[in-house]
């Protein structure tokens, strides 16, 4: 292929359900004329691999829009061995996943669409979008991106679980079953700490799907959910016979995904959030996603619009069926009990009142319901919590300074002193975990040469040059402090890290300007007397990343900036050291700890042999120095620059690594 011949006016990456969708929607609004277009897939997608089921009544678009490829539909539902009830006027619609795919497969031939049995292994978009797979590199002007989300950033999430489905479809030899009614949930299985239940689909009066599904963290096991199908199907339904098999996994993701319509490149399907969080259900979704994507005949870059008040709704679920799995049986039984089948297809659909939506609640385990709640919050602000912590240690921090301990009052150094031990040393003694200077998780001889020999230098700069060694300090520093909290925001733009850990640092400095003068005076380092209000400097530094902050919505980031503001009032020593230890040190722990998989315990006792040896290194330093209280704060700023020198190097290549972001 010529670099010109990999030129397209649109490229699919990915070919499921939404692209399907997306497809038809495009042709019906002449979108494919004159068009060059690619899909990139590695499967042929030429077997019935998935079921697809949407509910809507018959005079509805989609409905109208499907009904040639609707191979089944039912107009009732039962929950356990209940009695059946009418879902009326709405019907519940079946679409074999083969018959979707071969009608996408004859638009295909119909526009001579190119379909390349490759892999997309990444989009850049820029001035124009750029996709690379394993064996070369395409570009469109709109690429519509369908690839499943990456499921390590899904694995992060706290309250984020799978459901995972393993089904027949089987032949009944013996019973005939009733072809108006599909059974919902039976949860007349075995729960294994977690919330099971079989889904049935009639498709006959002896032919049915009938599947185990599973909302947990822990997957289905194909041999244990046969055994579990097989004891279900003999006892309800007799011998029977098995003529297919079914499964899959649909991410349940509390967290709302990031969608991107940056340049022309639009997410659908599962990575643009068409997916509920609390069923599963994505049909619908996509329908009127692809809708809107060619909204008014012409491409769109729209996004998913998500009704924050049932995504509240559906994160609460989540958190129950994680921290209580036992809970999710007897809150869907009683759901079903209390109300109609018709009134929860229209909560799912998302078209309840919020009187409707609280009559609803009230009947349920309301306790539960409420404890969620209360883990919903702590959720939402647990990256803040200590950024509050600091600013109220600010406000409600009374004692006086003390001019022989560098402005810090008594019970500030002794807070700042345990911070060290417990978090501040410990997080830079697990550098030998990261495996970036030596190919071992062990502190060997040949680590500790290595670290030391890194110290070294940092050392005699401080001896020869204190000034240069400053700069240094500040530029090295900033650069770590950045791409520690890049990684904690989820951004990559390592220029923006470090403007804003330069930031942090001048500003710290400047709001505190006089107080460093008489600190760098003891390190024989001398700043001219200024004329100007150079606090407004640091102030202002702050500013575009307070507005930042506040367009993105990160809170804990606001708080902290926040923190810097209120803290030019207090010790230089005492905010830097707040911010060091409380946020700086913290997101590092959390990081390895998370990287690692390592319990708090574990990583104190890997830290214990490093953190020892930074103690008896300080004893030495701070003996061989003769130091009196006020050096010995000061010169410990000397010794910490020392030994987090390659402390950054090994972070920084721990964090080039490991993507956390």
């Amino acid at each position: 292929m010529t670099e010109n011949s990999n030129h397209y006016d649109i490229i699919f990456a990915g070919w499921g359900a939404s692209t399907c969708i997306l497809m038809i929607e495009m042709e019906k609004n002449e979108l494919f004329f004159n068009k060059k277009i690619l899909i990139i897939e590695p499967n042929e997608k030429v077997e019935n691999d998935k079921t697809f089921c949407f509910w809507a009544e018959e005079k509805d678009e989609i409905y109208q829009s499907y009904q040639s490829i609707i191979s089944n539909q039912w107009d009732g539902v039962q929950i356990n061995a209940n009695k059946s009830t009418s879902i009326k006027p709405v019907k519940y619609f079946h679409i074999n996943s083969i018959n979707l795919y071969s009608w996408s497969r004859n638009i295909q031939e119909k526009y001579q669409i190119t379909h390349l049995r490759e892999k997309v292994t990444a989009i850049e978009s820029n001035h124009i979008n750029k996709l690379t797979t394993e064996k070369s590199h395409y570009f469109s002007e709109w690429v519509f991106d369908s690839r499943p989300p990456n499921i390590k950033i899904f694995k992060k999430g706290k309250f984020n679980i799978y459901q995972s489905f393993f089904g027949f479809k089987v032949k009944f030899l013996e019973k005939k079953i009733d072809t108006d009614i599909y059974q919902m949930m039976d949860f007349r299985v075995s729960q294994n700490n977690a919330t099971q239940f079989v889904y049935i689909l009639p498709y006959s009066e002896n032919r049915a799907l009938v599947e185990l599904t599973r909302f947990g963290k822990k997957l289905l096991n194909e041999e244990e959910s046969a055994f579990e199908l097989d004891k279900y199907i003999k006892k309800n339904f007799g011998s029977y016979e098995i003529l297919d098999r079914e499964k899959g996994i649909i991410p349940m993701n509390s967290a709302l995904l990031k969608q991107n319509n940056l340049n022309k490149c639009v997410s659908i399907g599962t990575r643009a959030g068409n997916v509920k969080p609390s069923t599963g259900y994505a049909f619908k979704n996509m329908f009127n996603h692809s809708k809107q994507i060619c909204k008014n005949g012409k491409l769109n870059t729209s996004l998913v619009k998500i009704r924050k008040r049932f995504h509240f709704y559906d994160q609460l679920l989540l958190i129950i069926l994680t921290i209580w799995p036992e809970k999710g049986q007897p809150i869907f039984e009683r759901l079903f009990k209390v109300k109609s089948a018709s009134f929860i297809l229209k909560f799912l659909d998302e078209k309840t009142t919020i009187k409707e939506e609280l009559s609803m609640f009230a009947k349920l385990q309301i306790g539960i319901f409420i404890n969620s709640v209360f883990y919903w919050l702590f959720w939402k602000i647990e990256n803040s919590i200590f950024p509050i912590l600091m600013i109220l240690y600010l406000l409600f921090d009374f004692s006086i300074p003390n001019n022989d301990l560098a402005f810090l009052s008594n019970s500030n150094l002794v807070l700042l002193i345990l911070g060290m031990f417990v978090i501040g040393i410990p997080h830079g003694a697990l550098d030998h975990l990261t495996e970036s200077l030596i190919k071992s998780q062990k502190i060997t001889l040949k680590f500790i040469v290595i670290y030391i020999a890194m110290m070294v230098p940092i050392f005699l700069l401080w001896y020869w040059n204190p000034t240069l060694a400053l700069i240094f300090f500040v530029f090295y520093s900033a650069w770590h402090f950045g791409q520690t909290e890049l990684n904690h925001w989820g951004i990559e733009n390592q220029i923006f890290g470090f403007l804003w850990g330069l930031s942090i640092f001048i500003s710290l400095f400047t709001c505190h300007y006089e107080e460093f003068s008489i600190i760098l005076s003891l390190l024989a380092i001398e700043l001219p007397i200024l004329s100007f209000p150079v606090y407004n400097f640091g102030i202002v530094l702050l500013i575009p990343f307070l507005i930042w902050a506040i367009l993105n919505k990160k809170l804990d980031t606001i708080l902290i900036i926040s923190f810097f503001l209120l803290s030019s009032t207090k010790s230089l020593l005492l905010t830097f050291g707040l911010y060091f230890i409380f946020q700086h040190s913290r997101i590092g722990w959390k990081h390895l700890k998370n990287k690692l998989k390592h319990s708090n315990i574990r990583m104190f006792i890997n830290a214990l042999p490093f953190n020892i040896g930074a103690i008896i290194l300080f004893i030495i330093y701070y003996n061989f120095l003769h130091l009196n209280l006020e050096l010995g704060i000061v010169y410990s700023f000397i010794f910490l620059s020392a030994i987090s020198f390659p402390h950054v190097i090994s972070m920084h290549l721990f964090y080039k690594k490991n993507k956390l972001s």
